[in-house]
């Protein structure tokens, strides 16, 4: 069987070290630490989790490529890309286990990378990503001055409108601190928490959340 998955790796010059990061159909994120040249160390997967696990692990790949390009992580080895590897993935646990690390995810991911690199960036192999998986994937001008003055024109409110522009920067909108129940909203996922524990909603619940919650500000007006 093959598997789809979404990666890419960045070098540190001055450090002479790689960065490679992975995350499969599965939704397990995979990451490789190494010098230029050599296999290098990889970590134990962070395993499918919650009930958009795909959602969340890329997620997790944009804050990667956004904290290692700021730790000095600038030179494109890999440029991001989706591709298709010969691999059986084992399925989903049913619960939480800590998987072995798997180098040979990263392996075949290097071999398979076509010799002549995109340079599309990361937001257009996110969509190729969730389109090959056959997940919903945002349009590909997500983000550009044109889908910004769309947006005005359908007249959403300031805030609806404040909130839009941070998630197309890749910002998390959260609940206010030291609240046990709360969320954290991203671009490609919502989560409700309690204390530690928490819950990807799925789009459908999110549809359903929003339009209760639209209700509810209608019935209960500012100053009611």
């Amino acid at each position: 069987m093959a598997t789809t998955v979404l990666g890419f790796r960045l070098g540190h010059d001055d450090l002479g070290r790689q960065f490679t990061a992975v995350v499969t159909q599965s939704g397990r994120l995979h990451s490789n630490h190494g010098v230029y040249g050599a296999a290098g160390a990889t970590r134990a997967p962070h395993g499918p989790f919650g009930e958009n696990p795909v959602h969340g692990r890329v997620a997790e790949l944009r804050e990667l490529w956004a904290k290692k390009q700021g730790t000095g992580y600038q030179r494109l080895l890999i440029a991001p890309v989706s591709v298709r590897l010969p691999l059986n993935e084992p399925p989903a646990p049913k619960q939480f286990v800590r998987e072995a690390p798997a180098p040979e995810v990263i392996e075949e991911f290097v071999g398979a990378v076509p010799a002549t690199q995109s340079s599309s960036g990361l937001e257009d192999a996110i969509h190729d990503f969730y389109t090959t998986v056959g997940l919903p994937a945002r349009p590909r001008n997500f983000g550009d001055v044109n889908h910004f003055r769309a947006a005005r024109e359908t007249a959403l409110s300031p805030r609806t409108a404040a909130c839009l522009r941070a998630l197309t920067r890749k910002a998390a909108i959260t609940s206010p601190a030291r609240t046990t129940v709360g969320y954290r909203i991203t671009a490609d996922t919502v989560r409700l928490h309690v204390g530690h524990q928490g819950q990807d909603l799925d789009h459908k619940a999110v549809v359903q959340l929003q339009a209760a919650l639209t209700a509810w500000l209608y019935l209960n007006p500012p100053g009611h």
